[in-house]
């Protein structure tokens, strides 16, 4: 386990369990890191399952990867432990199905089931499989999402329009946060899952009007960005492009936020590349490599653009740490 002030990372897997003592094991680890269940596997070798979970102020994220097995949240689980929590699940492999409220809804890699902790289910996955979770508790919502709660759960498939876009924002979102967690990024991560899982519910219920197909773009567009940092070719253009606005459409939709779409670009390099400088553990990298991996073709540049942000010099950074 890995604590800091904001963050808290948790592991578990039954891979040195026993055999019998593994449905136990992951039941108590599971009420203790994430909400009470009762697990079960009818596979030969017995329940094979692991977990990463991330927690941070106001939002939980996990990462969970395994064979066929079954998960049930029983009305007596649901009294004995509570837990006020809309769960939103993209499914990154396998098949799965899931039953709440009456309702049986078939998954596969690619869907995102949401649902509430605060009614009983049974969530099943019929082939090895892994999947993300994003656990924001209900009281994060105001009274004028009662109505999108009530019409969980959903099975929010990758169809073509503002859903399948903020779908694989989430993912991307999730995956990479979960791979290099830092602090200084915990707070904007939260605000930004939660808004990306309220559109994604909302844009399935309500359909995607043009306030939220707005927002999909530029949530897309961010995410873009966000993958093609390295790059020195990564401009205004190519981003609107990415993602089939007008470059004219597209700054105004950041001008909403106060922000610039180069401006958010070099942010955005300026961010990951100090944390890099700051990091003992890349001491070896020269300050060069570090300039070049974030787009910076200009060492000159790279100095003047940290020194501005951060009041020191990229080495003077380096030498604090």
């Amino acid at each position: 386990m890995t604590n800091s002030t904001v963050l808290s990372c948790t592991r578990g897997s039954t891979a040195d369990v026993p055999a019998r003592d593994r449905m136990a094991y992951w039941d108590a680890f599971n009420a203790a890191t994430l909400v009470g269940l009762r697990c079960s596997s009818l596979s030969p070798a017995g329940l094979e399952v692991e977990k990463t979970d991330l927690a941070l102020p106001g939002l939980g994220v996990a990462d969970i990867s395994g064979r066929d097995h079954v998960i049930e949240r029983s009305p007596a689980l649901v009294r004995q432990l509570p837990k006020e929590s809309l769960f939103a699940c993209p499914i990154l492999s396998g098949r799965a199905y899931f039953i709440q409220r009456d309702r049986c809804l078939l998954a596969e890699a690619g869907d995102v089931v949401v649902y509430d902790t605060r009614v009983p289910y049974l969530f099943g996955f019929l082939t090895p499989m892994r999947q993300l979770l994003v656990d924001i508790p209900i009281t994060t919502f105001d009274d004028r999402f009662d109505a999108e709660l009530a019409a969980l759960p959903l099975r929010i498939a990758p169809k073509p329009g503002a859903g399948a876009m903020l779908g694989a924002t989430l993912r991307a979102s999730v995956e990479r946060f979960m791979r290099d967690p830092v602090e200084e990024d915990a707070a904007r991560f939260v605000e930004h899952t939660r808004t990306l899982v309220a559109e994604l519910i909302d844009a399935e219920v309500n359909g995607a009007g043009a306030s939220r197909a707005s927002l999909s773009y530029l949530l897309t567009a961010k995410q873009y960005i966000a993958t093609h940092l390295g790059d020195p070719e990564l401009g205004p253009q190519a981003v609107a492009d990415a993602v089939g606005l007008s470059l004219r459409h597209l700054s105004r939709l950041f001008a909403g936020e106060g922000d610039s779409i180069t401006q958010h670009i070099w942010s955005e390099r300026l961010s990951h590349a100090h944390r890099e400088l700051v990091d003992a553990r890349l001491r070896k990298t020269s300050i060069g490599e570090i300039a070049f991996r974030w787009g910076f073709s200009s060492q000159a540049h790279f100095s003047r653009a940290i020194r501005e942000r951060y009041g020191a010099s990229p080495m003077a950074l380096r030498s604090a740490c």
